[in-house]
């Protein structure tokens, strides 16, 4: 399976401003995508962050022991995202 997971307010508590290498982990996330990783699924990361962010969004992510296969930047920035595929936990995938 491939899973696409965002990072800010899914892996970070925080989503506003740009003060990324700040950003406070959300542990138990973390957690659910190392297990994710670990089960053999293919982890995607994604987010809004423009490419300038790319060297400080890596080092958070290894600084917080987040296991992942592809790291995509300047995702469309939303309000509201309407997918025939989406869920809106980890607990939805019951993993």
């Amino acid at each position: 399976m491939r899973i696409a997971v965002d990072i800010d307010g899914i892996l970070t508590n925080e989503t506003e401003g740009y003060d990324y290498q700040n950003r406070t982990p959300n542990q138990e996330n973390i957690d659910t995508v190392n297990r994710i990783y670990d089960h053999g699924h293919i982890v995607v990361l994604f987010t809004s962050r423009f490419g300038v962010d790319l060297h400080i969004t890596k080092r958070w992510l290894k600084e917080h022991g987040v296991q992942y296969h592809k790291l995509i930047l300047d995702k469309p920035q939303y309000d509201i995202f309407v997918d025939d595929k989406a869920y809106n936990s980890f607990k939805e995938l019951g993993l």
